[in-house]
């Protein structure tokens, strides 16, 4: 369970025993996560029933919580560690998706859900972030992202496909239960992290300090706004054309099996490269990516689209996370974490209003894509 990931014609030196630990953690929580994240949105949707803006205000009701919370999620990694923070979140994550399950029952659920996973994100990611930033080898934290990016896609890959049947034979809500199971066994390989605590202080105004040094910098993860329409209308989209969701597990199968190949020649290339000009190049493909959607609406051209999509988005997401590591590493890696999480959750909160009112006044896919587009502009700035 307790991986070695010391591959000599990859990595340059020995992969740290904290980022093994976090390998092994990430490797069993994202197969439960894709077998159903690409499924929430199409839950909500199909299931519970709710319009794209309903959706779309319910993810705002996450981010809104989000960005207050994690503040104390990030108190909650500097007393205990950051391995115990994540583990923290684990249960988190469960009672969300309970909530999720439960909202086809009783719409009070959908009341519990944002604030379930509002909380499990600011347990997680400043925790994980941080962690990140301080145990991995800074002469090769390129191939030692893009590894973890890989290790996730390979799970991403299976998850989907293995989620889309169980929903065709046993339904949505089994998936759910199954995807929880595998879930709790992410905190296994934690209970070796973090043996040696240092407990330290994090106060919101060393965040604060860093957003009024760098605010280009910051101002640039608002383009993670893309991400929220991705995760959230463009399964829905896939759903509505292509019917059921076995179908729609195949296909995001094997788009991210196509991008997983790639992510891995990523790091060796920007680890002697420059980063910034990497996120750059890999962003403009990513801009074209969302305006390629427009006119695919065939199988076989939402293959294509989420095919190139996922690719371009693996060249934005290295460099960018690369980067973001390497500079949390030289100040502070709690509040650049937080930071980070807090900024990209504003950019967030803004496509899911932004999201409502196009919808509202277009009920255009179409419309969202181009919105999606728009945020990625920002990126420019990092």
């Amino acid at each position: 369970m307790l991986f070695n990931f010391h591959l000599p014609h990859y990595f340059a030196s020995k992969v740290r025993a904290q980022i093994e630990h976090l390998y092994a953690s990430m490797a069993i929580g994202n197969l439960a996560q894709a077998m159903i994240a690409i499924f929430e949105p199409i839950f909500l949707y199909q299931v519970v029933g709710l319009t794209i803006e309903q959706v779309l205000l319910f993810t705002a009701a996450l981010y809104s919580l989000y960005i207050l919370l994690i503040i104390y999620g990030a108190k909650v990694a500097s007393r205990f560690g950051f391995a115990h923070a994540i583990f923290f979140s684990i249960p988190f994550q469960i009672l969300f998706w309970v909530a999720l399950v439960g909202a086809q029952y009783n719409i009070t659920f959908l009341i519990i859900a944002p604030v379930m996973l509002a909380i499990q994100k600011s347990l997680f990611w400043p925790a994980f972030n941080a962690s990140m930033a301080k145990y991995a080898n800074h002469k090769q934290i390129g191939r030692e992202f893009s590894a973890m990016y890989a290790l996730m896609s390979v799970m991403q890959i299976l998850g989907p496909l293995f989620g889309g049947f169980l929903a065709i034979f046993f339904g949505p809500s089994f998936v759910f239960v199954i995807g929880s199971i595998i879930y709790l066994a992410s905190a296994l390989p934690l209970l070796w992290s973090d043996k040696h605590l240092h407990p330290h202080q994090y106060k919101f105004k060393q965040t604060w300090d860093l957003y009024k040094k760098y605010t280009a910098r910051f101002c640039g993860y608002l383009g993670y706004g893309e991400e929220l329409l991705a995760l959230t209308i463009w399964p829905i989209f896939i759903f509505v054309n292509v019917k059921t969701y076995q179908d729609v597990g195949a296909l995001v199968t094997v788009a991210t099996l196509v991008a997983t190949v790639l992510a891995l020649y990523m790091g060796i290339y920007i680890d002697r490269h420059s980063k910034r000009g990497s996120l750059r190049f890999g962003n403009g493909f990513y801009f074209l990516s969302w305006l390629v959607k427009i006119p695919l609406i065939s199988t076989l051209g939402l293959f294509l689209a989420d095919s190139f999509s996922r690719t371009a988005k693996s060249t934005v997401s290295i460099p960018l996370t690369t980067l973001t590591l390497e500079r949390a590493e030289v100040t502070d890696v709690l509040a650049y974490s937080v930071g980070f999480e807090q900024a990209l959750s504003v950019g967030k909160l803004a496509a899911s209003l932004l999201g409502i009112i196009v919808f509202a006044l277009t009920g255009s896919f179409i419309a969202l894509f181009i919105l999606a587009a728009l945020f990625c502009l920002f990126y420019f700035l990092i």
